[in-house]
């Protein structure tokens, strides 16, 4: 294959997401003393679940709508909470959700996953 269809491949994009998702997004800022925290960390590694399996249990077609199903949603709710300028509260420190270059890593990883999904949608391989 070549360069551009690796880097277009859903594949890629839900490994690498699904790896940064849970390293840095949920057990990197966990605080394992804060139970709430505890809770919402279980459900959020639930979705590195989903993308492994769709990267490694399914292929083509099925894996591309699988990362667009799964990506697609969370960049929408990402902006607006965003927008809404929410306040995590459950957190031991709190996170505020505003645009600002520090959604731009979130957005980058789950967008490109979204639309590697939307791309190849239809694909027949």
């Amino acid at each position: 294959m070549e360069f551009k269809e690796e880097i277009l491949n859903p594949k890629w994009w839900l490994l690498i997401t699904a790896f940064v998702h849970t390293f840095i997004g949920v057990l990197g800022p966990l605080d394992a003393d804060n139970d709430n925290e505890m809770m919402v960390t279980g459900i959020m590694l639930i979705i590195s679940v989903y993308m492994l399996y769709a990267a490694f249990m399914t292929e083509g077609q099925a894996q591309a709508r699988l990362a667009a199903v799964i990506a697609g949603p969370i960049v929408v709710w990402f902006l607006i909470c965003a927008g809404l300028e929410l306040d995590v509260t459950y957190a031991t420190d709190p996170v505020p959700w505003e645009l600002s270059a520090a959604l731009v890593p979130p957005l980058f990883f789950w967008g490109m996953t979204a639309l590697t999904g939307m791309l190849a949608w239809n694909s027949e391989e």
